[in-house]
């Protein structure tokens, strides 16, 4: 599928020099509806050590690391990088695969790998979105992938052993648990610095 779908149950095609050929995956969505949770550094705390605790107590003796249904090391590492993001920009994470692997120093497709690690185990999700191009066409505004929305995450029993270990402190409110009208705001906000924030870090990583 094209950002504009062209197939024969249309009676007229965008013309050729119209059309951006540019891919847009299945179920994709809109980008910029999305509902980023702020994270504070003491719940990335946890969420990493739950995760470094679960992969100890998944792999089977003997089983190599990083083999089918285990976590692999370097899948700790972009998960921490992750997380660090998500603490800067208050949960907004919406860095291209090519960022990672620049970072990171990996090709693409690893990324890729330990992003599916990831999922598989209730670490990490996200969503497909794509943007408008701003140039009209026959059925609509035309448009085009852009980058996917993560969302860092722990199974509730990982969570659960990494805070017997690491307690939150009384001050580490969980963003579910403060006034949501003001909550509201901040995230307004604060997802206005981020946009303007990761622009910046882009520009100067390219």
């Amino acid at each position: 599928m094209t950002a504009v779908p062209i197939d024969g149950g249309f009676r007229h095609r965008e013309p050729f020099h119209r059309r951006t050929f540019a891919p847009v995956r299945r179920n994709s969505r809109p980008a910029g509806r999305e509902n980023w949770r702020a994270l504070t550094k003491g719940q990335a705390n946890r969420q990493l050590l739950a995760l470094e605790m679960y992969r100890e107590k998944l792999r089977q003796p003997g089983q190599r690391w990083g083999a089918r249904g285990t976590i692999s090391a370097g899948a700790i590492g972009f998960y921490k990088l992750m997380c660090n993001i998500a603490v800067r920009y208050r949960g907004k994470l919406d860095h291209p695969v090519s960022w990672f692997a620049y970072k990171l120093n990996v090709p693409e497709k690893v990324i890729h790998a330990w992003k599916r690690q990831l999922k598989e185990h209730g670490f990490l999700d996200w969503r497909r979105r794509y943007i408008e191009t701003g140039r009209e066409g026959i059925r609509g505004p035309q448009v085009e992938q852009t980058t996917n929305a993560y969302w860092l995450s722990a199974p509730k029993e990982a969570l659960q052993a990494a805070e017997k270990v690491m307690p939150p402190p009384p001050d580490d409110i969980p963003h579910e648990a403060a006034d949501p009208a003001l909550q509201e705001a901040l995230d307004r906000l604060g997802n206005r610095i981020a946009d303007n924030m990761a622009k910046r870090d882009r520009f100067r990583s390219d």
